[in-house]
């Protein structure tokens, strides 16, 4: 006569594969976490590498898409695009082939605008010197960051930050404060990938 499992040794069986699998999801996400980091430093290095490129050419870093000072088109759904890479990066010289690359942390963002789905970025020099050159942030911001900055997200997946620089988006992401932690992940002419925040308040 055959024996079955008894009821004890089949909830043994399935408290064991739940223990395992409390143990093993979180560090597949942690995992995850960290190839999506791994991943946008190494997209800025090269969107870095072709404003580099650029500037050497032209004297100045790429311009901003930018719909209300340049009069850019906007999204497909009509809305204003500021503060990401112009597609001049790509045509008539391809410094980059696409410079509009998505955020890997924005990837289950359908709903926002395009601006918000893909690197930020900033000509600095231009916000500092002609746009906003009475501002308390873009002046001594360019001082920090150089001519040109990149940015993403990063894993918690905001841009703005409270804290000690109120609501700003100068945090810089540090995996040492755990893999998914409060800040963005910045890569400038005068710094690339980790870099303190710059002392500055109510900023954008």
């Amino acid at each position: 006569m055959k024996r079955g499992f008894t009821l004890i040794e089949l909830l043994i069986v399935v408290a064991i594969i739940a223990i395992l699998a409390a143990i093993a999801v979180p560090n597949f996400l942690e995992a995850q976490t960290r190839s999506k980091v791994s991943r946008i430093k190494g997209d800025l290095r090269s969107l870095a590498t072709a404003i580099e490129a650029y500037y050497v050419d032209h004297s100045k870093p790429p311009r901003e898409w930018h719909t209300a000072q340049y009069g850019d088109p906007p999204d497909a759904n009509g809305n204003s695009i500021a503060g990401i890479l112009w597609w001049g990066l790509s045509t008539p010289v391809a410094y980059i082939t696409n410079p509009l690359i998505q955020d890997p942390f924005q990837d289950k963002n359908l709903t926002s605008p395009f601006d918000e789905r893909v690197f930020t970025y900033h000509d600095m020099k231009t916000r500092a010197v002609d746009w906003y050159p009475s501002s308390s942030f873009w002046p001594p911001a360019y001082e920090f960051y150089g001519a040109w900055r990149l940015g993403s997200v990063g894993p918690d997946r905001s841009y703005t930050h409270a804290g000690c620089v109120s609501n700003s988006a100068q945090l810089i992401y540090d995996p040492t404060n755990g893999t998914v932690s409060p800040g963005n992940i910045w890569r400038s002419q005068k710094n690339s990938e980790r870099q303190p925040p710059p002392p500055l308040c109510n900023c954008p």
